[in-house]
């Protein structure tokens, strides 16, 4: 019996032996050791680690890191260095006498409970810009923290629940300046920390707000204002931020999740810059005050208003202009006219239109569009030009066709000297262009390795009549009067002229490509 009892005891003391968790140490310069692993032989990386694997005192048996603790950036082991590119999971966790912390560049990770429980940190928290991931609870009961700079612009891992966040339990944290460059707020990043005391600044760069960032902040105080750049504000987002008084959602916001806003029942106004109305949930701004003025663009408030979601929130008060501003011009004033611009309410319909002297042409507007005249709905204000080209109407040699010129009624008509259709049918390499003397239909076609850009068709007068694209197409030009006319083909690999005359008599002049245009 005694010997079983024996052997128990013995069992006992070998299990609440610490067992050893780390490769390596380093002894640093103060007197502190750090103890390592390393996570990739091949590259040469370690983490940070505690002495022991598990137990209530991951540094029984162990001197505990005290005062400053600076991290290296790298080691020396077995003769060859080795980069520190993380903080391991409780790596210093229950050390209570460690003041301040400073964590190298090249570390990009901060495991799980890393600072769990270090109460002596005090003052400013810094998390460098090269930091990628920050585990749950990684600082939860770093009671003595007052500040923190948030610089990780890559960032997009942050605690990992509502109980577990980073920074959970910091009772005295009551300042977070988020760096200029910052991206991403991730999830649940600095839930909970009731003890903030003033405003949070977002910055300019920020594009996503996520899921829980800053939900039971019931301490933030003031106006928050979302930058223009951010696109999604996350689910629960400012959850229960009882003591903001003034929000503004920045004009690029797509998406806002539901009970983002919750509860903020100390909002009195709310203003959203988006022409577009964002998603919203019927929950986003639940349990707010009721009847708290709802701002957006002047242009857009039928649309706020038309929207089921928004509607809720009805009267919508405006801000900003409410004119919508159209200006057009044209690329060579004197020869050509645009007319159809001015001032619009949002929605209105609006034509510009191009009118070119003898000899000018249409070619297109500076944002790409082709259409003349141009038709649309005023949803914002903008300035385009109208891009104008000289027709020439002088007869030019080709490289691919002999070319004559001859006078009918007048005018200067430049054709093959052979009739187009029986041309177009011996000549197949080139893009075909037919007139029908009959029906006077003029068509295209162009070999599949070609893709055509657009089709323009010009009157005597440089005005583009008609606009149109595709390998194969056709114009009745019965609907024409008589008169010379111009067609501009152009295709990704080149731009063809061809000029011909349109009569009332039973057969056309017709003329093929007289120009090609590199």
């Amino acid at each position: 019996m005694k010997h079983k009892v024996c052997l128990l005891i013995a069992l006992a003391c070998l299990t609440a032996l610490p067992v050893k968790a780390y490769d390596f140490a380093v002894r640093l310069n103060y007197g502190d050791s750090l103890f390592f692993n390393v996570t990739d032989a091949v590259k040469r990386e370690v983490k940070v680690v505690p002495p022991n694997a598990a137990g209530i005192n991951y540094y029984a048996g162990h001197r505990q890191p005290s005062g400053v603790l600076n991290i290296p950036e790298s080691v020396e082991y077995g003769g060859q260095s080795y980069t520190v590119t993380a903080i391991g999971e409780r790596a210093f966790s229950g050390c209570t006498s460690i003041g301040a912390v400073t964590i190298p560049p090249t570390v990009t990770t901060i495991e799980p409970y890393a600072f769990y429980g270090c109460t002596g940190l005090r003052g400013n928290f810094i998390i460098g810009e090269n930091i990628r991931s920050i585990g749950s609870s990684a600082f939860y009961g770093c009671s003595s923290i007052t500040d923190v700079v948030y610089r990780a612009v890559n960032c997009t891992t942050m605690g990992g629940s509502m109980s577990m966040t980073a920074f959970g339990n910091c009772r005295s944290l009551k300042h977070v300046r988020i760096a200029e460059g910052v991206k991403v707020i991730p999830e649940y990043a600095f839930c909970g920390l009731d003890g903030l005391t003033d405003s949070i600044k977002l910055p300019s760069s920020l594009e996503t707000i996520g899921a829980y960032a800053f939900a039971y902040c019931n301490s933030i105080s003031g106006r928050m204002v979302i930058p223009d750049k951010v696109a999604t504000i996350g689910e629960c987002a400012f959850h229960q931020c009882h003591s903001l008084t003034s929000l503004v959602i920045g004009s690029s916001v797509k998406y806002i999740g539901g009970r983002a806003f919750y509860h903020c029942h100390g909002l009195k106004q709310v203003v959203v810059k988006t022409t577009t109305p964002p998603f919203v949930a019927s929950t986003t701004f639940s349990e707010t005050k009721k009847g708290i003025p709802f701002s957006v663009p002047c242009v857009s408030k039928k649309l706020y208003n038309d929207n089921p979601d928004w509607s809720i929130h009805a009267p919508f008060s405006s801000y900003g202009n409410c004119s919508i501003q159209i200006t057009a011009t044209s690329s060579d004033r004197a020869a050509a006219q645009v007319v159809g611009g001015g001032k619009f309410d949002y929605g209105d319909s609006v034509i510009l239109s191009v009118y070119c002297q003898s000899g000018y042409g249409f070619e297109g507007w500076s944002d790409g569009a082709k259409e003349n005249p141009r038709r649309f709905v005023a949803t914002g204000s903008m300035q385009v030009e109208a891009n104008v080209i000289p027709l020439q109407l002088v007869t030019l040699r080709d490289t691919v066709y002999d070319v004559d010129t001859v006078y009918r009624e007048g005018y200067k008509v430049i054709h093959d000297t052979v009739d187009l259709v029986e041309e177009s049918t011996s000549i197949n390499k080139i893009a075909e262009l037919t007139l029908d003397k009959d029906s006077k239909v003029l068509s295209w076609q162009f070999s599949r390795r070609e893709k055509v850009v657009s089709v323009m068709l010009y009157n005597q007068l440089g005005e583009c009549v008609y606009y149109g694209d595709g390998r194969k197409g056709a114009i009745d030009m019965s609907e024409y009067s008589s008169g010379p006319y111009i067609i501009r083909v152009e295709t990704v690999r080149r731009v063809l002229r061809s000029r011909f005359f349109l009569s009332s008599a039973a057969r056309p002049v017709a003329a093929r490509p007289v120009r090609r245009i590199r």
